[in-house]
């Protein structure tokens, strides 16, 4: 998600290995189940792609039943 990764890919963010440590994160927050959950916000996750892996973030949040604001 870096601005300083120029490789990055913008067609299909979570394909992108660099970026799956979201999805890996969100699955970890699925199988614990903790009471609350804190994500550090780094300024291109609401850039990068259309902002599509903060809303990607915030709609597993919410799927998963826990009240998520950015």
């Amino acid at each position: 998600v870096s601005g300083f990764n120029r490789f990055r890919n913008t067609e299909a963010s979570l394909d992108d290995p660099k970026n799956h440590q979201l999805v890996v994160f969100m699955d970890i927050v699925n199988y614990l189940k903790p009471k609350y959950v804190l994500m550090e916000n780094v300024v291109d996750i609401l850039k990068f792609a259309g902002g599509f892996l903060g809303r990607y973030a915030m709609g597993r949040l919410v799927f998963m039943n826990y009240q998520a604001r950015l």
